[in-house]
């Protein structure tokens, strides 16, 4: 895997600070505002290219966003959808 700069993990870490801020500020989910905010950084010219591969994206993209996830899940609605969602997650 190709390392990452300082400045670049510093413009990828200034931009989730950005969009933590906008997502509450119009009370959108977190993941919502990282998913609009990733598709409109890919539509600007001259972006940084980030060297996109399965081991960056399990270690580094996916536990920050299962923790929020898990933080802000409704354990009504969790407890009533328990035997599906642990017979999807655990057989698979």
């Amino acid at each position: 895997m190709d390392e990452l700069s300082i400045p670049t993990v510093g413009l990828i870490l200034l931009t989730a600070s950005l969009v933590a801020m906008i997502s509450r500020r119009l009370r959108l989910p977190y993941s919502v505002g990282l998913v609009a905010a990733g598709i409109a950084l890919g539509f600007v010219p001259g972006g940084t290219e980030l060297p996109l591969s399965r081991e960056l994206i399990f270690t580094v993209f996916l536990p920050p966003l299962i923790f929020q996830a898990a933080l802000e899940i409704e354990w009504r609605h969790f407890r009533v959808n328990l035997p599906v969602t642990a017979l999807l997650a655990f057989p698979g």
